[in-house]
């Protein structure tokens, strides 16, 4: 199972879309599973009366979030803590953002049926010959008036 970092409290309004287990389920035999993170946050974007105003005019945001950063290099003064630490290693993570309860089916079904997928195929994708040398974001982003999903993809920043 993908571990969780972080999990934030939402209110009753809230829910997310898929658990954990789901998630670790649909990516079992990808590569860099081992090396995901798992967050739970409470809002997609910044503040959160931005979010506030994308739940009330039914916008589309980013329901689950993939992304991957290289390794730094700790510099001539990195700190000896934060290298044990593992803070300059490279990072896999994924992140789930909420949506209204009423719309947790269509939104879980979008992401096990076509998101997930995509995920997987996104962590296949870094055997690609320089991949891992540039940050990459994959975002699912989900519209409430329709329940469909698209993938918005960053690649080599």
């Amino acid at each position: 199972m993908i571990p969780t970092r972080h999990k934030s409290p939402l209110s009753k309004a809230l829910t997310w879309p898929l658990g954990a287990q789901a998630i670790s389920a649909a990516l079992v035999n990808t590569p860099h599973v081992g090396d995901l993170a798992l967050s739970f946050s409470d809002s997609p974007v910044w503040p959160a009366s931005e979010f506030q105003r994308l739940l009330r005019e039914s916008a589309p945001y980013a329901i689950l979030v993939a992304e991957y950063w290289p390794a730094l290099k700790p510099g001539y003064s990195g700190p000896a803590f934060m290298v044990g630490e593992g803070r300059y290693k490279a990072n896999w993570e994924l992140r789930v953002n909420p949506v209204p309860r009423p719309l947790r089916s269509a939104a879980g079904s979008a992401l096990r049926e076509h998101g997930l997928p995509q995920v997987a195929e996104w962590l296949r994708s870094s055997g690609k010959a320089g991949w891992v040398s540039h940050s990459h974001c994959l975002k699912l982003v989900f519209a409430p008036a329709d329940g469909t999903l698209t993938p918005l993809l960053t690649d080599g920043v």
